[in-house]
């Protein structure tokens, strides 16, 4: 699905690149898979770690509130490694073809990312596949770190249950059944 938002972003940041960085259109085309692929991986990052509000932060916080967003400052810092690495532009260029391509770039995927003008975990989620892509790497990922969150939890019911009897009312099932759903989020 990123392949599908940045495809529909890509015109307008080949422009801006052209304008704004003083490079070619054919050099601003090459960068593209540089960009997306330094999306891709900074907001693994996050989703990985949890930060999806971060995430939602960064697009929901316009163009003004990027230049201190630390989420965007890692995103940038990656495409401007691969600029230099793989298209050979020095330092300064790659610089500003960062600064500008990745501004470009999530300017317009907030747009399309948007629920009514803001990004929800909602919206971003199911515009990025929850099935595929990022959202499913990101499952994998939590499934393998929380996995087992569901399963002490459904062991808590257990020894809730154990501990108060019948006389909680079913405290026991109640956070067995919690732990089997929590366990059922992360593929367990």
């Amino acid at each position: 699905m990123l392949d599908q938002l940045m495809s529909a972003v890509g015109g307008n940041v080949i422009s801006e690149l052209t304008e704004k960085a003083g490079i070619n259109a054919e050099q601003a085309k090459s960068i593209l898979p540089v960009a997306q692929e330094s999306l891709q991986s900074g907001l693994m990052e996050q989703v990985t770690g949890g930060n999806i509000s971060g995430i939602l932060g960064m697009f929901n916080g316009g163009t003004s509130g990027l230049a201190s967003n630390p989420i965007f400052s890692g995103i940038k810092a990656k495409m401007m490694a691969g600029v230099m690495t793989k298209l050979g532009l020095p330092e300064s260029v790659a610089g500003m073809v960062a600064g500008t391509g990745m501004t470009s770039i999530v300017s317009g995927l907030a747009s399309q990312l948007g629920d009514g003008g803001e990004v929800t975990q909602e919206g971003l989620m199911s515009k990025l596949g929850l099935g595929g892509g990022i959202a499913d790497m990101a499952k994998n990922a939590l499934g393998d770190k929380l996995g087992g969150l569901g399963d002490a939890a459904g062991g808590l019911g257990d020894v809730a249950k154990g501990l108060t009897g019948d006389a909680t009312g079913g405290l026991g099932d109640v956070a067995k059944g919690l732990g089997d759903k929590l366990g059922g989020m992360f593929g367990k």
